[in-house]
């Protein structure tokens, strides 16, 4: 295979970007699940929260309270977290990740809720 050099230095650049993206479900007093969800090399956070939210919608049982989105500290990170009834599960959040962001900053799969 040949690639010409425009060809290396986009491969080049796309290798040094670092996206790295984590979820972590927790079963909280038995009725409610809390979500968080950690994304770097976000861009556009303020529309892709917007995204996340009007998703995560779509879920009559994934009504949303507690919630954040946005930058997460000083970081150049996001942040997504809310806690909604135990009957928003995992694949629901998933769902809604992808519909906003076609996983461009990666996959979430969040584990099923873990007893706090």
């Amino acid at each position: 295979m040949k690639f010409t050099l425009p060809t290396l230095l986009s491969l080049a650049a796309l290798a040094s970007v670092s996206i790295a993206t984590t979820c972590q479900g927790t079963y909280d007093s038995g009725v409610t699940n809390r979500y968080i969800v950690h994304a770097s090399g976000v861009t556009d956070i303020p529309g892709i929260c917007g995204g996340l939210w009007d998703n995560l919608k779509r879920y009559g049982v994934c009504a949303a309270t507690q919630t954040f989105c946005g930058q997460d500290g000083g970081t150049e990170d996001m942040r997504w977290e809310f806690v909604a009834s135990a009957g928003c599960d995992n694949g629901m959040v998933d769902a809604a990740w992808w519909d906003a962001t076609k996983n461009a900053f990666g996959s979430i799969s969040c584990p099923e809720p873990a007893s706090s």
